[in-house]
C-alpha cells in the first residue's frame, strides 16, 4: 500500500518539492544562526583572544623565576576582571593549576573536557553553551581555549565569560527565525500538495479514461479545468477519443456496408444456382441465367479488387512509383481509352489544353495511378451524363499547380449528395443514374490517390446542369524537366 502510494506521481512531485524547500529553509536557518551568533559574540571573541595572549606572555617569566605563582594568580585575576570572567590554566589531567577563580586544584567540569582535549592537540577556538561552572552555575558562558606551556608541561588556557545576555538574545533571534520558517514550510507544503494534486489529478483521470477507451468505452471524456498545458493535454486526449469513436463508427459502418454489398450478389447467385439445380429454371434458359451469374461474379470481383486497392492505399503498403509526367500527353492517352465508351452512349468528349505561353505542365506522379484517377472520373461522367451530352477535360496552370478539370453536362448532384460522395459505398440512386453496377468505392479511392501524390481534389455540381471535378498537383521546377 505504501509503495503504491509512493509511486503516485503527485506524491512524488509533492515530496520532491517539499524536500527542496526543507533543504532551503534549513540552509537559511543555519546561515542566519551562524551570522547572528558571530555578530553577538564577535567583540567578546576578540577580547578573549587578546587577553589570552597577555596570559601567554606571563608564562615564560614564571618558568624563568621572574614571576611567582602568587603573582601569576594575581595577574590572572586582573585579566579575569578585565573580561568580567575567569582565567584557568589547566594541565593535561584536567586540573586547574592556577587561575583567577578559587577552583585552583580542582578538576574542570565534564562539559569542558572536549575543549581541553582539543587544546592539548594544539587547537584553539570558542564554544558557547550552558556550562555549570561556579560562580556562574547554569549561566550561558562563552569559552575560549588555546594551548600553552608552563614549566615545560603542556597546558590549556581557558577563558570563561558570562554570555547570558548574548545567549538570551540569540535564543530569541533563533525562535524568531525558526517559527516563521516553520510556518512558511507548512504553508509551502500545503501549497505544494494542492499544486501537485492539480498537476497530477488530470493525469490520473486521463489514465483512468485511457483504460476505459482501451476496453471499448468511447463515451468517456476528461474534464478540462484549465487553459494551461494540462488543459491542452486534456483537450487533445478528448479529441483523440472523438477521432477513435468516429473511426470505430466508420469501421462498423464499413463492415455493415461490405456485408450488405457482398450479401446481395451472393444471395442472387445462390438463388439462381439452387433454382437451376432444382430444375425450377428449365435447362433451355440456363445460358441466360448463367450470364446473370457471371455478371454478379464480375461485380463481386470488382468489389473485392476495390476493397483491396483501398486497403493498400490507406495502409501505406501501396508504393507510388513517381516520376516526371507530362500531363497533356498522359491525359490524351487516357481520353483515347474511354472514347469508345463515350461514343457508344452518344457523348462528345473534348480536351482543352493549357493557354499559350503556359509553362510545360509536368508533375511528379505515378503514371498508372494518375491514369486510374482520370479513368474513374471519366467513367463516372459517362455513367451520369445522358445521351447527347458533353464531357470536357481542361488543363491549366494556376499558382504553381497543374489543374485538371473534368466537366460533364450530366444529371448533377444535390448539396446533400456532394457531402457524401467521398464516403465508402455511397452510390447515387439507380433511378437517377440508371446504373447499379458501381461499388461505391471509386471516388474514395480517387481522393486517397490524389492526396497520396500530394495533390488536392474538389467538386462542384448543380442538379440538372452537370458536375465538375478539379484536381491540382504541384508543378515541377523547370530544372527537373529533363529528369
Amino acid at each position: 500500500m505504501i509503495r503504491r502510494w509512493l509511486r503516485s506521481l503527485y506524491i512524488q512531485i509533492f515530496l520532491s518539492f517539499l524536500a527542496t524547500c526543507v533543504l532551503v529553509f534549513v540552509g537559511l536557518a543555519v546561515f542566519w544562526n551562524s551570522y547572528f551568533t558571530d555578530f553577538f559574540y564577535k567583540d567578546k571573541k576578540e577580547l578573549l583572544r587578546s587577553r589570552s595572549a597577555e596570559v601567554v606572555k606571563l608564562l615564560p617569566t614564571v618558568q624563568e623565576g621572574a614571576l611567582s605563582t602568587r603573582e601569576l594568580r594575581l595577574g590572572s585575576r586582573i585579566i579575569g576582571r578585565s573580561i568580567n570572567g575567569s582565567v584557568w590554566l589547566v594541565d593535561a589531567k584536567g586540573a586547574v593549576l592556577n587561575g583567577s577563580s578559587d577552583r585552583e586544584g580542582t578538576i574542570i567540569p565534564k562539559p569542558l573536557e572536549p575543549l581541553l582535549a582539543e587544546g592539548l592537540r594544539g587547537g584553539s577556538g570558542y564554544s558557547a553553551g550552558q556550562y555549570k561552572v561556579d560562580p556562574y552555575g547554569g549561566e550561558g558562558l562563552l569559552a575560549y581555549y588555546t594551548p600553552a606551556e608552563l614549566n615545560g608541561q603542556p597546558i590549556v588556557i581557558m577563558m570563561l565569560v558570562p554570555a547570558l545576555e548574548s545567549s538570551e538574545a540569540l535564543k530569541a533571534i533563533r525562535w524568531n527565525i525558526f517559527v516563521p520558517l516553520l510556518f512558511s514550510l507548512v504553508a509551502v507544503g500545503v501549497i505544494l500538495f494542492v499544486l501537485s494534486r492539480k498537476l497530477a489529478g488530470p493525469l490520473q483521470q486521463m489514465n483512468h479514461a485511457a483504460l476505459e477507451v482501451a476496453n471499448g468505452d468511447f463515451s468517456t471524456r476528461v474534464p478540462v479545468s484549465s487553459d494551461d498545458e494540462i488543459g491542452e493535454l486534456a483537450r487533445s486526449f478528448n479529441f483523440m477519443v472523438d477521432q477513435l469513436e468516429q473511426w470505430d463508427d466508420n469501421r462498423q459502418e464499413f463492415l455493415a456496408n461490405v456485408s450488405h454489398e457482398l450479401r446481395s450478389p451472393l444471395t442472387s447467385l445462390r438463388g439462381l444456382i439452387v433454382a437451376m439445380n432444382d430444375r425450377v429454371i428449365p435447362p433451355e434458359k440456363f445460358s441466360h441465367y448463367l450470364k446473370i451469374c457471371d455478371h454478379e461474379v464480375q461485380r463481386l470481383q470488382r468489389l473485392v479488387d476495390d476493397l483491396l486497392d483501398l486497403a493498400r492505399i490507406q495502409n501505406g503498403t501501396d508504393v507510388f512509383r513517381t516520376r516526371p509526367v507530362a500531363l497533356p500527353a498522359k491525359v490524351s492517352e487516357v481520353l483515347e481509352l474511354v472514347q469508345s465508351a463515350a461514343s457508344d452512349k452518344g457523348l462528345q468528349m473534348h480536351m482543352i489544353g493549357p493557354m499559350p505561353g503556359t509553362p510545360p505542365l509536368r508533375c511528379e506522379l505515378d503514371p498508372d495511378r494518375f491514369a486510374q484517377i482520370l479513368l474513374n472520373l471519366l467513367y463516372n461522367a459517362i455513367r451520369f451524363t445522358p445521351s447527347g451530352g458533353t464531357i470536357t477535360v481542361e488543363l491549366a496552370a494556376e499558382g504553381g499547380e497543374a489543374v485538371i478539370a473534368v466537366r460533364d453536362t450530366g444529371i448533377g448532384m444535390s448539396e446533400s449528395e456532394l457531402l457524401r460522395i467521398w464516403d465508402r459505398f455511397y452510390k447515387a440512386e439507380p433511378s437517377r443514374s440508371g446504373d447499379s453496377d458501381g461499388t461505391g468505392l471509386g471516388l474514395t479511392i480517387v481522393k486517397h490517390l490524389v492526396t497520396g501524390m500530394k495533390g488536392s481534389i474538389a467538386v462542384a455540381s448543380e442538379l440538372g446542369k452537370g458536375t465538375e471535378f478539379r484536381i491540382a498537383f504541384p508543378l515541377l521546377a523547370p530544372e527537373r524537366y529533363g529528369s
